[in-house]
């Protein structure tokens, strides 16, 4: 077995490269893919294929470097698939800060790989000695555990052991403290009792309980936090007025490693939260929550290391987009981000505030006093110990479903206030590392400069792109069949032909003409380059309006989003209306669903993956134990599925209206949950004789990691597609039983009168 606390990194010293000879130890892979598939070196460039987005290089942090406490170094982690080994590979890459706007090569720094589907590093945090890092990851077929990696001898060690998997950590500069939250072991429900007497259920998740476990929740328990000191095994932290679980898991432990901040959910919320007027907490408390159930809301505590002693430290709710901590130097107080504040003791126009908006503040530990820094939504916060300063971001919110980094911003403590100052103020700034990408420009790194403003390219994450063919990508706008605006992606077919009407297939769940997707929104079915590869049209629509979510109506809406495309589309002689498709990954199920059983246009083929659709099943399968989708359910079809409500639900649920489908489905789920969530649909259409295939993934995870798992997502999708709306089939004899499932499928739809 491998010595992991001597172990060193595969790359030594020597591997200070140049700028020439870096791509081979990472980057070259691609290119000798290339040769094995016999494609060219140079000259004409070929399409885009679904392996090609899963060995694409992505930087897997936002903002993505991590600067050492003095500022002089930084460190990037960069990922990849690897289809070979049906693994993920990561790579910790190291800049001088000084050499960083002259487009300096990297230093590599460590290599590993994932076989699960967690991250092998991941939760990357620089101790104080300026050449220590910490993070947490995994080797293949191992326990996911916290790491240090001296950047300068390159030593590598384990300094966890834990039996179970760690899912969150923080550690103190010097790294002699750590505090972490590690997964509870699965506990069997059957015992010498519950086989003489039966298992007595009540809250318990109906997946859990068919596997014969209980305590988990769908994998959103509470977990277990422990503190380990000096190198020591971890010992169990038992807060004493735990006032909810620790579902999260985002802890921060002070620099002195005394407290630890920490959100945990409710189990019972306080009345007065009733008087925030945000949508989603209002929706959430007003959900009647029984013992054992989920709340989905929570708040900060703040737990003492030495005594066990817990206590809240705001007894108010995160924010809309979760909440950033940062401690002070000195573990006096921490800076807390996207927080609603407690409403007790005010009035007038400050309660009004407060029930409306989070803040950015700095909340006193000895005496819980609240000081306001920014009504700014920040993202991510720094406290600088040599400047005394923090930095945040700007959290840039566009769309519905586009939100990124805005600017970087600066705060200075001035007595007892804070106040912003500007980045010229700045002390020795530093250069800000950023990915640019836009629709038709794949992400790379640059530096830029913070006196001359000038921008250098750091580092090309993939030069292999150059020998890809890419199709083109527009933004368009049209109206819905109901007259609302949307707008959206449109990929163009590979060699398009003006005049020639294309098949075109609609991805659904959101778009944005500043990030390059490749696939689409996420990697789960999503294929828009490929498809496009295949001679078709590829539509990404954004999603109309997100807070009218789970409103009678929202599908119908969203129905309207696909028939205005079409429409539109159709009226710029682009495309063939007989060879529509379209797609559904997790919310945007219920959408296509919908579309399926309730519009009047035609859809030659669809595809749907691991998503809600508000219907029968799916509500009896999660009332029990998650109430807030009860509710969510009962609201998007205007009733109780029972007594007068039923009715609503028959005229809008679409698992009730199965019997109107006429378009072969692929479905796709990706692990038991999802298994039981899409069963209602599967069931019925072959029960139905309609066209139908599900196929079902051992465990893959929501947003799909696994490179073989994308391949029979997004390939399988594809494959689809191309042969439902252009009759073509792969000539690869490892499809051939594939194949012959859907000839059979096609007849039947070809019987249907």
């Amino acid at each position: 077995m491998r010595d992991l606390d001597t172990q060193k990194t595969t790359l030594s010293s020597r591997s200070k490269i140049s700028c020439l000879a870096f791509p081979i130890l990472w980057l070259l892979q691609p290119i000798t893919e290339l040769k094995a598939q016999g494609l060219p070196l140079s000259g004409a460039r070929h399409p885009v294929t679904v392996t090609d987005s899963i060995r694409m290089t992505t930087a897997t942090d936002s903002p993505p470097a991590q600067f050492s406490a003095d500022g002089k170094k930084f460190i990037v982690v960069l990922r990849r698939g690897n289809l070979e080994q049906n693994s993920i590979d990561y790579q910790l890459l190291l800049w001088r800060t000084a050499d960083a706007c002259h487009s300096p090569a990297p230093e590599v720094l460590l290599n590993m790989s994932s076989s699960s589907n967690r991250a092998a590093i991941e939760n990357v945090a620089w101790l104080s000695d300026n050449e220590t890092i910490a993070f947490l990851g995994e080797h293949p077929r191992e326990l996911h555990q916290v790491y240090t990696l001296n950047t300068r001898t390159r030593r590598l060690k384990r300094i966890t052991n834990h039996p179970t998997n760690i899912v969150s950590y923080s550690v103190t500069p010097r790294g002699d403290r750590i505090a972490y939250i590690a997964e509870a072991a699965s506990r069997s429900i059957w015992n010498a009792r519950s086989r003489r007497d039966g298992f007595v259920v009540s809250t318990e998740y109906i997946l859990d309980l068919l596997q014969g476990r209980t305590g988990n929740g769908g994998n959103l328990t509470g977990h277990a936090l422990f503190i380990s000191s000096q190198g020591r095994a971890g010992h169990i932290l038992r807060p004493r007025d735990k006032s909810g679980e620790y579902i999260t898991s985002r802890l921060t432990l002070s620099p002195d490693g005394e407290h630890v901040v920490i959100p945990a959910e409710l189990s019972n919320v306080p009345a007065k939260w009733r008087e925030y007027t945000e949508p989603d907490i209002q929706r959430l408390v007003g959900v009647t929550v029984r013992p054992g159930q989920r709340t989905f809301l929570e708040r900060f505590e703040l737990v003492d290391t030495v005594t066990g002693e817990s206590r809240i430290l705001l007894d108010s709710p995160l924010g809309a987009y979760g909440s950033d901590v940062a401690w002070a130097p000195d573990s006096r107080s921490v800076v807390i981000t996207r927080v609603f504040l407690p409403l007790g003791n005010t009035q007038g126009q400050e309660r009004e505030t407060r029930r409306a908006k989070s803040f950015t503040v700095d909340v006193s530990i000895s005496t819980g006093d609240v000081t306001k820094i920014s009504e700014e939504d920040l993202y991510g916060v720094e406290w600088n110990a040599k400047s005394d300063q923090i930095t945040s971001h700007a959290l840039r919110v566009e769309s519905n479903t586009e939100m990124g980094l805005g600017e970087s911003v600066f705060f200075r403590k001035d007595g007892d206030n804070w106040k912003k100052v500007l980045a010229s103020a700045v002390e020795e700034p530093r250069p800000e590392i950023v990915v640019e990408e836009a629709m038709n420009i794949p992400p790379k790194l640059f530096a830029l400069d913070p006196k001359t403003h000038r921008k250098s390219l750091l580092f090309d994450l993939n030069p292999q792109f150059v020998r890809l063919k890419f199709s083109e990508v527009d933004e368009i706008q049209w109206k819905g069949t109901d007259g609302h605006d949307v707008r959206g992606g449109l990929y163009y077919p590979k060699d398009y032909v003006p005049g020639i009407k294309y098949p075109l297939v609609i991805q659904t769940h959101g778009w944005s003409p500043k990030q390059f997707m490749i696939d689409g929104p996420t990697t789960t079915g999503y294929a828009a380059q490929a498809l496009a590869s295949s001679g078709i049209f590829v539509v990404q629509a954004d999603d109309s309006n997100l807070k009218t979510a789970s409103t009678p109506g929202e599908a119908a809406r969203e129905t309207a989003t696909y028939e205005g495309a079409i429409d539109y589309l159709n009226q710029r002689g682009l495309i063939d209306g007989d060879r529509v498709g379209i797609m559904g990954f997790s919310r945007s199920c219920l959408f296509v669903k919908y579309a399926l059983t309730h519009s009047t246009y035609h859809f030659a083929a669809a595809s749907i993956l691991d998503g809600v659709d508000d219907g029968y099943v799916q509500y009896i399968e999660f009332a029990n134990t998650f109430p807030e989708m009860g509710d969510e359910f009962e609201r998007a079809n205007d009733g109780h599925p029972w007594g007068k409500g039923l009715q609503s639900w028959f005229k809008e649920a679409p698992g009730f209206n199965v019997d109107r489908v006429q378009t072969p489905l692929r479905i796709v789920a990706l692990n038991p949950e999802s298994l039981l969530g899409e069963w209602e649909w599967f069931a019925l259409l072959m029960r139905m004789d309609k066209p139908v295939e599900m196929v079902y993934l051992e465990d893959g995870k929501h947003e799909l990691v696994h490179p073989l798992d994308r391949i029979i997502s997004q390939r399988g999708n594809t494959d689809w597609f191309r042969f439902w709306l252009k009759g073509e089939e792969d000539l690869d004899r490892a499809k051939a039983e594939q194949y012959a499932r859907w000839r059979k499928l096609r007849k039947l739809v070809q019987s249907t009168p």
